[in-house]
């Protein structure tokens, strides 16, 4: 049985829907007030892995990789206990983000970064496409060679290792109890920022799983005090406690 708890949407929608700049977001790090930065962690299923002949620097013709593969899918929980429903949220992000795809402004980042904001020593890929199959969602990317982390993640896709795909978006989300389990729905509003390649998904998932549990607890009792209970360092410690945890380290 499926049942909704009350709303944990702090967004006011009483004049009208939040908007989400994207390109002020990869600038700044700022997220709306009200919203938060979701990122969630899919193995990068390729499909076709080709080397293409671009014009490059100076007219030279020159080999570029793109690979496509799946990237996300909808109407279903994932390894972090969220579902993205597919007319409501995934077809209305994928519309929104086209533009920014023609424009070739949708760089990617190896690895995860620390926060929303687009770190440019990071870069290594640059998503050309985006599209919706039913509930799947497909993207191609153009690995950035000449880059550094562009090559290193040429050499995995060379190497055929696996490869993460690490959606980063910004929105809100409800919470409903499935089975005496917490599911998190992502809702109407949602806006995709990029994407990032990761090189294990499942630790990564696993890791950021802890880290948004831990900040929603923390969010939940600041509010019942309404107040901040816990300082950023406190925040830091109780993270870093349950990761360790997850690990088995000390």
């Amino acid at each position: 049985m499926i049942q909704s708890r009350s709303s944990r949407s702090v967004v006011d929608t009483s004049r009208g829907p939040v908007r989400i700049n994207r390109r002020t977001i990869l600038e700044t790090g700022n997220i709306p007030d009200g919203l938060r930065l979701i990122r969630d962690v899919y193995t990068f299923d390729v499909k076709k892995k080709e080397d293409v002949v671009v014009e490059g620097i100076g007219g030279r013709e020159e080999p570029v990789m793109r690979v496509t593969g799946l990237i996300q899918m909808g109407d279903s929980e994932n390894q972090n206990g969220r579902s993205y429903p597919t007319n409501s949220v995934l077809i209305p992000a994928v519309r929104g983000i086209q533009e920014d795809l023609d424009a070739r402004a949708v760089l990617g980042e190896y690895d995860h970064p620390p926060d929303a904001r687009l770190h440019l020593d990071r870069v290594s890929h640059l998503m050309t496409k985006v599209w919706m199959e039913g509930r799947k969602m497909y993207g191609e990317a153009e690995v950035l060679h000449r880059l550094p982390l562009g090559q290193a993640l040429r050499g995995l896709f060379e190497h055929k290792c696996r490869v993460g795909i690490s959606s980063r978006g910004v929105g809100d989300m409800d919470m409903v109890e499935h089975n005496g389990r917490q599911i998190y729905t992502v809702l109407p509003g949602y806006t995709f920022v990029t994407w990032d390649a990761v090189a294990e998904p499942s630790v990564k998932g696993a890791i950021l799983n802890i880290s948004e549990s831990v900040d929603r607890f923390v969010q939940t009792e600041n509010r019942k005090a309404g107040k901040a209970l816990f300082s950023k360092e406190a925040y830091d410690r109780m993270v870093l406690g349950e990761i360790k945890k997850y690990l088995n380290t000390k």
